[in-house]
């Protein structure tokens, strides 16, 4: 693939495969292995990797809760054929509830871990975001104060790191502002080859 090609590709849809070419293609453009644009593809890279795989342990985790709160009337009704009398019956389906409601819960904890994994990634990618905007910032408008560079990357990153936000939000934003940063950290010499 082309660079103007992998880059169109993380532009509108990102992923670590893309990602992955994009480096290559830059790297045997010339760009250093160091260079700021290799080292944000490297931490969009590792975002994009941890949330696939958080996602879909996450979504997992979702059907087995549902199968396991699905199991529940499977377990009533195997008690209700082998109820004798009604008191049996009772007790049988109680007992058969109250367990496998324990393990639905369980499993609804598990669920609420990877969300809360999830969420590590999403506040991992946003300190590694703010320093990468500050650092931009610096070079284009070194006359910014300290505080008001501060102001304003906090209000960039506020969605990214609230806890009112949700997950797929956060993915959305930080996903677009390593997009953002990407293009703009290109080199100006393979920037200006691509314009032509």
């Amino acid at each position: 693939m082309s660079l103007v090609g992998s880059l169109a590709l993380v532009a509108s849809e990102p992923s670590p495969a893309g990602l992955w070419e994009l480096r290559a293609d830059l790297l045997g453009a010339g760009v250093p292995p160091d260079s700021p644009v290799v080292r944000v593809i490297g931490s969009f890279h590792d975002y994009l990797d941890r949330i696939g795989t958080g996602v879909s342990s996450r979504d997992y985790s979702h059907l087995a809760s549902k199968l396991d709160i699905s199991a529940i009337s499977g377990v009533i009704l195997e008690r209700l054929a082998e109820a004798e009398d009604s008191e049996d019956m009772a007790m049988g389906i109680l007992s058969g509830a109250l367990t496998e409601g324990l393990m639905v819960l369980a499993t609804r904890q598990h669920v609420r871990a990877w969300e809360g994994e999830l969420e590590s990634v999403h506040r991992t990618a946003a300190w590694t975001l703010y320093e990468e905007l500050w650092r931009w910032s610096t070079e284009r408008n070194p006359e910014l104060s300290p505080g008001r560079r501060r102001t304003l990357i906090d209000a960039l990153l506020e969605p990214a790191t609230s806890r009112e936000t949700s997950g797929l939000v956060k993915a959305v934003v930080i996903g677009r502002l390593f997009q953002i940063m990407v293009i703009s950290r290109l080199p100006q010499d393979v920037a200006a080859a691509l314009d032509q």
